[in-house]
């Protein structure tokens, strides 16, 4: 199975997840239990999937994505939630939109997993995260719909307003013409989203679940995104180790793509699968998980 032209994945997953652009609400209790909710579909039709446009590139929903991994298998979403230590401030603003992506797509890790008190924590960090950023006062009502419909563990809810927080700090970025903190925004949650996607693929592995990381497309926009920047931010250690970080993954993609040499494109093995999940932790390292302090080199 090959994605269509333009036709690409991005929640986490995430993220996967993996949710860089938007999410449609989870599959409601009564949805699960039906025949059509619990049986696993015959095939991958990733042309079927809803999905939003950007810079002219067709990303599916994410959460649908998640759907057809929730039907191929039942993932352990709860192990996912990786929210890193929030004691060290931040004010270089780059990595402040890298960061503001990534913990949106933890908290929609959080809420396949059902987790609440994450959840709300997640919700307050999205607020100071914005509030650094210069936008508290545009996000403070969904970060607060997050906090209280977490707390009522309406999961639909708590879905869409991580969705619209995104897409509000990404609208209020592109107003100012900062359109560069809005590629991070969105590129920070698909790393966050793909590196869970390769973790619960790894678990149990099968080429129909492999395939949700076929991606190149969206990849090779996201790099394309990077080395169009204006040349201070892609002097930026971080968003320089980021752009060749996409292109390992890119070059493991075009490896995968050549494992069978006839019209199905090959497989997405379970060795690229690995390394792609290995260069996505490295580089959430530069920014999420654990911070190397004093490398920026800069200061936006």
């Amino acid at each position: 199975m090959r994605f269509p032209p333009k036709i690409i994945h991005a929640r986490l997953v995430a993220a996967f997840p993996l949710l860089a652009y938007g999410f449609v609400g989870p599959v409601s209790a009564q949805d699960k239990d039906s025949p059509a909710a619990t049986a696993p579909p015959a095939q991958l039709d990733l042309k079927a999937f809803p999905g939003a446009m950007v810079d002219k590139v067709v990303v599916p929903v994410p959460a649908e994505i998640f759907g057809v991994l929730d039907k191929l298998d039942e993932p352990n979403w709860a192990e996912q939630v990786r929210l890193p230590d929030d004691s060290r401030p931040e004010s270089d603003r780059l990595r402040l939109a890298l960061i503001f992506g990534a913990t949106v797509g933890e908290g929609f890790i959080a809420v396949e997993a059902e987790q609440t008190r994450p959840i709300q924590d997640i919700g307050r960090r999205v607020l100071r995260l914005a509030d650094a950023l210069g936008l508290q006062n545009a996000v403070l009502p969904h970060c607060q719909s997050i906090i209280d419909s977490a707390g009522d563990h309406d999961w639909r809810k708590v879905r869409e307003e991580l969705d619209r927080t995104q897409q509000t700090v990404r609208e209020s970025m592109e107003k100012l013409n900062d359109n560069d903190l809005a590629t991070l925004v969105s590129l920070g949650g698909w790393l966050r989203g793909t590196q869970t996607l390769t973790e619960l693929i790894a678990g149990s592995y099968n080429h129909d679940k492999a395939e949700l990381l076929n991606q190149p497309d969206l990849v090779s926009h996201f790099r394309t995104s990077l080395g169009e920047m204006r040349p201070k931010v892609r002097e930026h250690s971080d968003i320089h180790t980021i752009e060749n970080g996409l292109g390992e993954i890119l070059e493991a993609l075009s490896e995968a793509e050549g494992d069978d040499g006839g019209d199905s494109g090959g497989v997405v093995s379970a060795s690229t699968v690995k390394r792609i999940g290995e260069t996505c932790d490295q580089l959430l390292g530069r920014f999420y998980f654990e911070p190397q302090t004093g490398e920026s080199g800069d200061n936006l």
